[in-house]
């Protein structure tokens, strides 16, 4: 059963990782589009909504923070044989 709980975590995180951020950045670029005011064909312009352009922003805040920190992970054992810096608590050999 242990080979089949790893199995089912390796999925779970890859669905998250794999799939959930480009959702979230694609979410992220909707409501930054939604809260800059447009110009519809009638003619008729609709107001800027502030609070949807600052959670676009937090949202491509969030993805950009989980892109670093994956790319530190991965890097973490080279970056602390160069520099003697320990990022990440755990996860030394």
């Amino acid at each position: 059963m242990d080979i089949v709980e790893s199995i089912a975590k390796v999925l779970a995180i890859g669905l998250l990782l794999g799939a959930g951020l480009p959702a979230l950045f694609a979410v992220g670029l909707r409501w930054y589009a939604d809260g800059s005011g447009t110009v519809h064909e009638d003619g008729t312009v609709s107001a800027p909504n502030p609070i949807l352009k600052y959670l676009g922003m937090v949202l491509f805040a969030i993805v950009a923070l989980v892109i670093v920190t994956g790319i530190l992970w991965i890097t973490r054992q080279t970056i602390y044989y160069y520099t003697d810096v320990k990022i990440f608590p755990f996860g030394y050999k």
